[in-house]
């Protein structure tokens, strides 16, 4: 079986493992009213809690799913969230993050331009400087530099700038691994052969070289896009943004518990599906991929 299957097959069972391990931290949340010194919620919303997990029912943990498909509110108060509210919120949130996606394959190709040039000028200095700058700055800092005029205008101007607030600095740590894996190409003998040939750098480039560099970019694009979505959560709170990040936010702050299983099983799905299209991309391209194993 080749190894990409092998991997895909593996993420696909993270989704029941995150399911049952939410559900089981979020029923062992110390909930009780028994002691003074613990004592958190009142009996009532204890009781709520209760009936919301299916605590001390059998197969207790399928109760938040069947609220979801039935249609039913999941949450202790009118706070709670239903299955189609759910799936709005996160289309938002993924709409903002293949935004922020392609912008951040954009500055990877600007910056591994940039630092071809670099190299041969004056300005190699920024070449180690600008990752270092953008590595090191939180994704909040220009989010609440950028948000007090941006809210303001509206017109899906806050979801753009989120968007390009959380793409820089994956877009040049891709553009820095591009940038490497293009020099390194570069440097081998069948691009000297194929320039001997007679074949001018652009078709060497794009018909040899880029093919060789597409693997080592799909490596980074998985993690990179799973960062993305994360990343979204504090750009969506900080913009005001009313999608999944927001939503789980608020979901463990009013301790919404059954809302939390969910919304941890749904994001966990997404983050599988994103490393599903990045194997199936990397059978597509790369045939060292569709090898099985001896």
């Amino acid at each position: 079986m080749p190894p990409a299957l092998v991997r895909i097959g593996r993420q696909l069972v993270l989704v029941p493992l995150v399911a049952l391990a939410s559900y089981y931290l979020m029923a062992a949340l110390p909930l009780t009213t028994e002691d003074d010194s613990k004592r958190q919620v009142s009996p009532e919303v204890l009781a709520s809690y209760r009936k919301d997990l299916g605590l001390g029912q059998p197969l207790g943990f399928l109760r938040p799913w069947e609220k979801l498909f039935a249609g039913e509110r999941l949450g202790t108060s009118a706070q709670g969230v239903t299955g189609d509210e759910l799936l709005l919120k996160l289309s938002g949130s993924v709409g903002v993050g293949l935004f922020a996606l392609a912008l951040a394959l954009t500055w990877a190709l600007l910056f591994a331009l940039l630092r071809a040039r670099w190299r041969r000028g004056r300005l190699a200095v920024l070449e180690d400087a600008l990752p270092a700058v953008a590595f090191g700055t939180p994704v909040f800092i220009p989010a609440l530099l950028l948000a007090p005029s941006v809210v303001e205008r509206g017109h899906l101007l806050p979801e753009l700038s989120a968007a390009f607030v959380i793409s820089v600095w994956p877009g040049i740590f891709l553009g820095t691994l591009v940038g490497d894996a293009l020099e390194t190409e570069l440097a081998r003998d069948y691009v000297r052969t194929a320039r001997s040939k007679g074949l001018a750098p652009r078709t060497v480039l794009w018909r040899h070289v880029l093919p060789n560099v597409l693997p080592a970019l799909l490596d980074a694009v998985g993690p990179v896009a799973t960062s993305l979505l994360a990343g979204s959560f504090a750009a969506e709170r900080v913009f005001g943004l009313p999608y999944f990040g927001q939503l789980y936010v608020l979901a463990v702050l009013q301790k919404q518990v059954a809302v939390v299983v969910v919304a941890t099983t749904v994001f966990a799905s997404l983050l599988v599906i994103v490393g599903m299209v990045v194997e199936l991309a990397r059978l597509a391209v790369d045939p060292r991929a569709r090898e099985a194993r001896p």
